[in-house]
């Protein structure tokens, strides 16, 4: 257990519930100040209702969330200063000007990063005098970044900060992100991308059903769960051969089926056994796609055959 002063977010035994379902189910997770920390998992995992019971947007019917030592509900005055919160919908006034919320939302804090550094590093320079209505989605989703960081909070909580964006942008807002981690603030969010997880998040916790499925930093996750390749193989080309053949071979961890391909998860000897396999039994399969494991791949082992923008809502 780490020091309680070493921690930015303590999550203890969270569980909420709305009529039948349960969204989230005794969830327990520590975030360390300083750290850049990733939820991960399908929709419907539970990840926004999480993140809105820490940001005490939501109230949980049982466990406890400790934020930089404080209850986001007992002691909202000082929390709510200690924090910013991007949420996928800001709910700003469609003719708000982007200059004016920007004014407006920094005036709520006690410190703020100034505009012209975040209209800079997310490139609003050309969205200041426009309405916010009048933007696209790209633009939106910038605008509400910078919205959760004027106030140079602590914590930012950032709810799937990097959809909707181009790869240029969403480069220079991970980038943006590790300058200002690296100023001491801890950064709390959501993403359906793997690659971001993995490049830029010291910390990974997977959710699948409301509940931790699995957790550690990206390197050490791909590292114990058995997998160090992967194999992609045409069904069509196999014949009578199928899952349970291959998921016989030596070194096969996993076998996921899809309609059209078999993905064969395994040890470092995976290609060559696969290899070995088809060529006894005189299958050419054509294409074959092989490439060290992956987040993705851990992914779907924890979660079975949902992908990340897949699951329940």
């Amino acid at each position: 257990m780490r020091p309680t002063n070493a921690l930015a977010l303590q999550v203890k035994s969270l569980r909420k519930v709305y009529g039948d379902v349960v969204a989230v189910d005794d969830l327990s997770f520590e975030v360390e100040r300083g750290s850049i920390f990733c939820m991960i998992g399908p929709n419907g995992a539970g990840k926004t209702t999480t993140i809105e019971c820490i940001e005490g947007l939501r109230k949980p019917d049982a466990g406890s969330v400790v934020v930089a030592g404080l209850d986001p509900m007992a002691d909202r005055a000082r929390f709510v200063h200690t924090i910013g919160v991007q949420l996928q919908d800001v709910g700003i006034p469609p003719r708000m000007k982007v200059r004016e919320a920007l004014r407006l939302f920094a005036s709520l804090y006690r410190t703020s990063i100034s505009q012209s550094e975040l209209t800079d590093e997310l490139g609003l320079d050309g969205s200041l005098r426009k309405q916010y209505g009048s933007l696209s989605g790209g633009q939106k989703r910038r605008v509400n970044i910078a919205l959760a960081l004027v106030g140079n909070p602590e914590i930012a909580f950032l709810d799937e900060p990097t959809t909707g964006l181009d790869p240029e942008y969403r480069f220079r807002f991970w980038e943006y992100l590790k300058r200002q981690n690296s100023r001491g603030m801890t950064i709390v969010a959501t993403t359906h991308y793997m690659e971001e997880a993995r490049e830029y998040c010291d910390e990974v916790l997977l959710m699948n059903e409301g509940r931790v499925a699995a957790s550690g930093p990206p390197e050490r996750l791909i590292a114990e769960s058995g997998l160090a390749a992967r194999v992609v193989l045409p069904r069509a080309t196999l014949g009578t051969l199928g899952e349970d053949d291959l998921a016989a071979l030596p070194g096969v961890v996993h076998v996921r089926t899809t309609e059209t391909s078999f993905y064969i998860y395994g040890d470092g000897n995976l290609v060559g056994d696969v290899s070995d396999f088809l060529s006894e039994r005189g299958v050419s399969p054509g294409v074959v796609e092989a490439r060290p494991a992956n987040l993705d791949d851990v992914y779907f082992l924890a979660v079975g055959n949902q992908d990340p923008q897949g699951g329940r809502k």
